[in-house]
């Protein structure tokens, strides 16, 4: 897209270099200086690229409208340490152009103004938060009349009514104005995500997005920067095509989330790659604020991932944290506060007193016993007895007992940051502080955060600097457990005489109080402290040369400890036991790379990166236990004292290293070839292959700017994308593929001594390599209406070969299984992602964003055996997998009905089952249900299709923004066996308290669950699945921009909002708490959190 006017000023990218955190100093990067002599030497250039050339070599910077005549004329001359005057004379000789000084070494360019009756135009230039736009550029469309905003985004200039303003800003779309009889404006830019030039942050480098071949999606963070999250997944959840986020119900988690389905079987196996800053993260997302996140970009098909081999065949995550920036030549500050209040999004309901009574009654009238409602006290425990006769209406100890094990729930964040930048160097310091309660009893997360970014030009050719951050996350304190919690009775005692918690609140021994499961003390700390250096030396003697560095370390360590008193379940028989576990993790990547990008004759762009990477890992672990003590008053501050002590150590090393080589070849902007070639040696893969080479190749077609294109009105842009390649998966633990031998002492019975035997713990796995994953994508990016409407469709198909599986063995060899490569899992899918401007007008504008991402997987092959000789594979029926079958695929009985007293009576109920028991399809016919002839394929745990709806509606200095997110099933997908309360434990029990659910009695024939002695009485069992779809009102979050009232007392902005999230869901057919999470209707069941919220933004 042709910018129509541009400030020509730019800051080259930085790099880092690493400092100890505390000994930064930024005087010297504060400071800027002015050159009143200019010394050029300018040789067949044009003079847009002139002015560059003088820009580089001074502090003035030019301002002007591309429709101005003659910028594109060549020229040439030389000046030596003369005025800039002198040199803007030979530059503009000849041309028709002059130019106008102005403060700050401002130069505008300009041509005689032309133009009668004007009037007086005032107005300001705002961002999408309000936020005046500095150096924004506005003039006449066709005419050479022109200014520039001022520290408060303002201009003035002279105009007639029926002209054009023309505003535009680099990052931000050109916009139009026509100017009428009104004399003052407000005017929002938007920034041009949307535009096909854009440059998008890819692996080691960047690119216009005109250039890339791949499926790549760059978060639009800011729309959702109203609501606070402790984590960027929870604030993007849904929002970008392809990223699958999990839901969390506790304090301080973090969501799983994948990319584009499934492609390995192995439990961390679908995990995608992070790249924070351009290095390797292994870390945990709840260690960056997401206040810190500048960009965050997606990179989801195989040619866009390919530069990361053999750990990106999941997708690559790339994280772009915040670089100095200010307005003006001072220091800004922002501050962030938030407090929101939390409680569940459904609580889990147990039985009150009187439900509590009933289902006793219930429970023995199932199983054949006496239940007469006037024999209540005789039936309950001697503790509940005595409870329930303390007063003569009965009255309940609790009128809820699970109001015991849940407590006031927050969510308290401040972050605050420093920041400035100058033509030399810029800095961004950041300190970020969460306390966040749960809504269940001593769910606790605390976070602290810090964050020193800096980034200098130390010369013109010598660019360093570095980012280092430290996090400290503490999930200290110990929650009951809530399945016993949920089988606390109404008329339990909670306190012995001591004022100790009774061990068995209602008398009967197999139910101990919760509180008796909670560790005495528990301390869980997880600490980070990074750094990342980066230098970019540019070669001066070759345009468009040269070499980055990138050398980054990273410290992880983290402290588990906890202690169970004798007043414990785990501590009791003991006299108390406890632990101290600490674990650290070093990790160092050296990534050097050679990079060259140049265009030649104005049409032919070459974008060259040739890298080569060394990785080292190492860790260490050091468990010290012990039990039986004397005196539990210290706990595991003194594990000295226990009577049994033992200790654990572990250490382990990984390293590894890369070749990676990529070219883009990009012809007249409208045709970009892209090709990546990596090869990755591991050292936990096998001798015979600890090296792998991936490849990949796209195509980009920019059709818009065809010359046959130009006169289509409705379509701006239209690019075609389609892209083929390979990536790897090394999700192995070290050492796996080596023999090793174990060690064990046997004590034979009368000799006090031991002997000491070895044996092979692990066979030698000498040709076990890499999962390997192929794909082909293809794309089209568009936009349309003015771009008004725009966004991306993918389709993509990708093959995962030599799965790392699990082989079992004959038990003849001593061992289970071993790993080995074989089988193969296929995926496909859609994935659309469509941004709209619905309405635009002086003072209110509506915008949507839309996503939507569908997957199909199937299981190609495992073993490759047919050892029915039905001519097709076995399926491996025991671990769930089957051949042409998604994963996740549910094998099982189907629940067709229930059984009621009428089978009965006509001699249709199978036999050994009665009525209230669930009616099991027969499939066979044979009158009973066996599994290898009764089972059969009910769905899969896999949803359909995802998608999500986001609506922002701005009005003068309001924004409304409604976020909806959906995973919907229908048709056999999404299924969860978790709404099974019958499975849960003493359920045929009258001394235990449980869920609320719809059971199934003589009196209740038309309930949806069976009877209360199904699951230890029934002859036959099975599983009634429910369909997890919901529509979730995820985000919801107003707020009021108070910039013109706080401006005068110095605040550059300030912001106030009301957010809710996790705010309420649809879902027609899910019992339980929260389909997202697969919290269903049992014991074990834990409630989502709902958290609303107030947040106040400003800067100065």
């Amino acid at each position: 897209m042709n910018k129509k006017s541009e400030t020509i000023s730019s800051f080259p990218e930085k790099g880092n270099i690493m400092k100890k955190i505390g000994a930064i100093c930024i005087a010297g990067f504060l400071s800027t200086s002015v050159f009143a002599q200019v010394t050029v030497n300018v040789k067949q250039q044009t003079i847009k690229q002139a002015l560059r050339t003088i820009e580089k070599a001074t502090d003035y910077r030019f301002f002007y409208s591309n429709q101005l005549p003659d910028l594109d004329k060549t020229v040439s001359f030389e000046v030596n340490n003369q005025s800039i005057d002198a040199a803007m004379s030979r530059l503009l000789n000849g041309t028709g152009l002059i130019y106008e000084k102005k403060d700050n070494n401002q130069i505008y360019l300009a041509v005689k103004k032309a133009g009668a009756n004007p009037i007086r135009v005032s107005g300001a230039i705002v961002d999408d938060n309000n936020e005046p736009i500095i150096g924004a550029n506005v003039s006449i469309k066709g005419t050479t009349t022109g200014t520039i905003t001022d520290v408060d985004g303002k201009f003035n200039l002279e105009a007639s009514p029926g002209m054009t303003l023309l505003i535009s800003y680099i990052g931000y779309a050109t916009k139009e104005v026509t100017v009428s009889n009104q004399t003052v404006y407000k005017i929002k830019m938007q920034e041009d995500t949307q535009a096909l030039d854009e440059v998008v942050v890819i692996g080691y480098g960047t690119l216009n997005k005109q250039a890339i071949t791949g499926s790549v999606t760059k978060a639009n963070i800011d729309t959702y920067r109203d609501v606070p999250t402790n984590n960027i997944m929870e604030t993007l959840k849904g929002s970008v095509p392809g990223l699958n986020v999990g839901g969390v119900n506790k304090a301080g988690s973090v969501a799983g989330f994948s990319i584009r389905g499934q492609n390995s079987t192995r439990d961390g196996g679908n995990n995608p790659l992070i790249v924070l800053d351009g290095a390797i993260y292994d870390g945990s997302l709840a260690d960056i604020p997401s206040e810190d996140i500048e960009s965050f970009t997606v990179l989801k098909d195989a040619s866009a991932a390919a530069v990361y081999g053999s750990r990106s065949s999941n997708g690559v995550i790339l994280i772009q944290t915040k670089r100095g920036r200010s307005k003006t030549s001072k220091p800004e500050f922002s501050v962030n506060l938030s407090y929101g209040i939390s409680n569940e999004l459904k609580r889990l309901k147990v039985y009150d007193a009187q439900g509590y009574l009933k289902k006793l009654l219930d429970v023995r009238e199932a199983n054949g016993l006496d239940a007469d409602p006037e024999k209540i006290a005789i039936y309950l425990q001697p503790e509940e007895a005595d409870n329930y006769n303390a007063t003569s209406d009965h009255r309940p100890t609790f009128s809820d007992p699970y109001e015991l094990f849940r407590q006031n729930a927050y969510n308290l964040k401040a972050n605050v940051s420093i920041s400035n930048s100058s033509d030399f160097a810029n800095y961004y310091i950041s300190a970020a502080l969460t306390d966040q309660k749960g809504v269940v009893m001593n769910d606790r997360y605390k976070n602290f955060s810090g964050r020193v970014n800096i980034d200098s030009n130390l010369t013109s050719w010598l660019k360093v600097g570095v980012k280092t951050n430290y996090s400290i996350r503490d999930y200290s304190g110990d929650s009951p457990s809530m399945t016993k919690a949920a089988q606390f009775s109404p008329y339990a005692s909670l306190y012995d005489d001591e004022g100790r918690y009774l061990q068995y609140p209602q008398t009967t021994t197999s139910f101990e109080s919760p509180f008796w499961s909670m560790k005495t003390d528990d301390t869980e700390k997880y600490n980070i402290l990074g750094a990342i250096l980066n230098a970019k030396i540019t070669v001066p003697w070759v345009k468009g040369l040269s070499y980055e560095m990138v050398y980054s370390n990273t410290l992880r360590w983290s402290e588990k400890y906890y202690f169970y008193d004798e007043y414990t379940t785990a501590g009791q028989g003991k006299n108390g036991k406890g632990e101290r576990k600490h674990e650290n993790n070093y990790n160092m990547l050296l990534d050097n790379m050679i990079k060259y990008n140049n265009t030649f004759n104005q049409k032919h762009n070459v974008d060259a990166t040739f890298l080569y990477s060394r990785e080292r890992r190492t860790w260490e672990s050091t468990t010290a236990y012990a039990e039986n003590f004397d005196n539990t008053v210290l706990g595991d501050n003194k594990l000295e004292d226990g009577k049994t002590q033992t200790v654990n150590t572990g250490a382990g090393e990984s390293g590894a290293i890369a070749w990676m080589a990529r070219g883009t070849y990009t012809f007249d902007g409208r045709y970009s070839i892209t090709g990546t070639v990596r090869r990755d040696g591991c050292s936990a893969f096998s001798i015979n292959r600890k090296w792998a080479t991936f490849a990949s190749g796209g195509l980009n077609w920019n059709i818009s700017n065809e010359s046959f294109m130009k006169d289509v009105e409705p379509i701006n842009n239209l690019a075609l994308r389609v892209s083929y390649g390979s990536n790897g998966n090394q999700s192995i633990d070290p050492y796996s593929t080596l023999a090793k031998v174990g060690t064990n002492k046997y004590i034979f019975a009368g000799d006090p001594s031991y002997s000491i035997t070895q044996g092979i713990s692990s066979f030698a796995l000498n040709d076990l390599g890499w999962e390997k994953t192929t794909g082909f994508n293809a794309g089209v990016d568009f936009s349309l209406l003015k771009n008004r409407l725009s966004g991306t469709v993918d389709a993509y198909f990708t093959n995962t070969t030599d799965l790392l599986f699990s082989l079992s063995l004959p038990s003849v060899s001593g061992k289970t299984s071993m790993l080995s490569n074989l089988g193969k899992i296929r995926n496909k899918g859609v994935e659309i992602g469509l941004h709209s401007v619905n309405i635009e007008s002086k003072d209110f504008r509506w915008t949507s964003d839309f996503a939507f991402s569908l997957n199909r997987n199937k299981v190609v092959t495992i073993y490759g055996e047919d050892n029915d000789g039905d001519g097709k594979e076995d399926d491996l029926i025991s671990s769930g997998y089957f051949i042409g079958k998604t994963l996740g695929t549910i094998y099982n009985y189907k629940v067709n009905g229930m059984w009621q007293q009428e089978d009965v009576d006509n001699g249709t109920i199978m036999e050994g089952m009665r009525p209230g028991d669930y009616k099991l399809e027969d499939v066979d016919g044979d009158g009973k249900i066996s599994s290898d002839k009764d089972r059969q394929f009910l769905g899969t745990s896999k949803e359909n299709f995802r998608w999500s709806l986001t609506n922002t509606f701005d009005y003068k200095g309001f924004s409304l923004m409604i976020y909806i997110n959906s995973i919907w099933g229908g048709n056999g997908y999404f299924l969860s066996g978790n709404n099974t309360p019958y499975y849960d434990e003493y359920i045929n029990s009258g001394a235990h308290n449980r869920t609320v659910f719809d059971y199934w009695t003589p009196q209740n024939t038309g309930a949806k669950y069976p009877r209360l002695d199904y699951n230890s009485n029934a002859r036959y069992k099975g599983t009634k699945y429910m369909d997890r779809s919901f529509i979730k009102l995820q985000k919801v979050a107003l707020s009021y921009d108070l910039s013109p009232y706080v401006k005068p007392f110095g605040f550059n902005n300030m912001r106030l909002s009301l957010s809710a999230d996790n705010l309420f869901t649809f879902a027609p057919h899910w019992d339980g708490l929260d389909p997202e999470t697969d919290s269903g209707l049992k014991i074990s069941s834990s409630p989502s959190i709902r958290t609303y919220q107030m947040t106040l933004l400003f800067n100065f």
